[in-house]
Protein backbone atom coordinates (compact mmCIF):
# COMPACT_ATOMS: atom_id res chain seq x y z
CA UNK A 1 0.00 0.00 0.00
CA UNK A 2 2.63 2.41 0.61
CA UNK A 3 4.77 1.69 -1.45
CA UNK A 4 2.55 1.17 -4.58
CA UNK A 5 3.20 3.35 -7.97
CA UNK A 6 0.68 6.31 -8.15
CA UNK A 7 -0.77 7.24 -11.32
CA UNK A 8 0.38 10.88 -10.24
CA UNK A 9 4.18 10.09 -9.69
CA UNK A 10 5.01 12.67 -11.72
CA UNK A 11 2.74 15.18 -9.89
CA UNK A 12 3.97 14.28 -6.46
CA UNK A 13 7.76 14.69 -7.84
CA UNK A 14 7.22 17.95 -9.11
CA UNK A 15 5.63 18.81 -5.48
CA UNK A 16 8.83 17.61 -3.45
CA UNK A 17 10.71 19.33 -6.08
CA UNK A 18 9.18 22.47 -5.16
CA UNK A 19 8.46 22.71 -1.52
CA UNK A 20 12.32 21.42 -1.66
CA UNK A 21 13.35 24.22 -3.36
CA UNK A 22 10.98 26.49 -0.81
CA UNK A 23 12.02 25.58 1.93
CA UNK A 24 16.02 25.88 0.76
CA UNK A 25 15.58 29.29 -0.45
CA UNK A 26 13.42 30.31 2.80
CA UNK A 27 16.08 28.68 5.03
CA UNK A 28 18.60 30.19 3.51
CA UNK A 29 17.24 33.88 3.74
CA UNK A 30 16.65 33.01 7.10
CA UNK A 31 20.27 31.93 7.96
CA UNK A 32 21.08 35.21 6.03
CA UNK A 33 18.67 37.24 7.94
CA UNK A 34 20.02 35.86 11.44
CA UNK A 35 23.36 37.31 10.82
CA UNK A 36 22.43 40.35 10.77
CA UNK A 37 20.07 40.27 14.14
CA UNK A 38 17.10 40.35 11.56
CA UNK A 39 13.89 38.27 11.77
CA UNK A 40 12.77 36.95 8.62
CA UNK A 41 10.64 34.37 9.44
CA UNK A 42 11.07 33.45 13.02
CA UNK A 43 8.58 30.55 13.43
CA UNK A 44 9.71 27.14 12.32
CA UNK A 45 6.37 25.89 12.22
CA UNK A 46 5.22 28.86 9.81
CA UNK A 47 7.99 27.89 7.51
CA UNK A 48 6.61 23.78 7.72
CA UNK A 49 3.04 25.02 7.15
CA UNK A 50 3.95 27.23 4.02
CA UNK A 51 5.88 24.50 3.14
CA UNK A 52 3.16 22.28 3.16
CA UNK A 53 0.81 24.23 1.24
CA UNK A 54 3.42 24.49 -1.27
CA UNK A 55 3.57 21.10 -1.76
CA UNK A 56 -0.58 20.32 -1.96
CA UNK A 57 -0.83 23.16 -4.17
CA UNK A 58 2.05 22.44 -6.64
CA UNK A 59 0.28 18.87 -6.99
CA UNK A 60 -3.28 19.97 -7.45
CA UNK A 61 -1.89 22.20 -10.14
CA UNK A 62 0.66 19.55 -12.02
CA UNK A 63 -2.31 17.07 -12.06
CA UNK A 64 -5.01 19.34 -13.00
CA UNK A 65 -2.20 20.15 -15.66
CA UNK A 66 -1.99 17.22 -17.26
CA UNK A 67 -5.57 15.81 -16.97
CA UNK A 68 -6.02 19.03 -19.18
CA UNK A 69 -3.19 17.64 -22.02
CA UNK A 70 -4.84 14.70 -22.02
Amino acid sequence: MFFKKSANSKAVNNAYFATFVFWGVVLFINSICETYNREFISNSRIILVMGLAIFFITEFISIKKSQANK
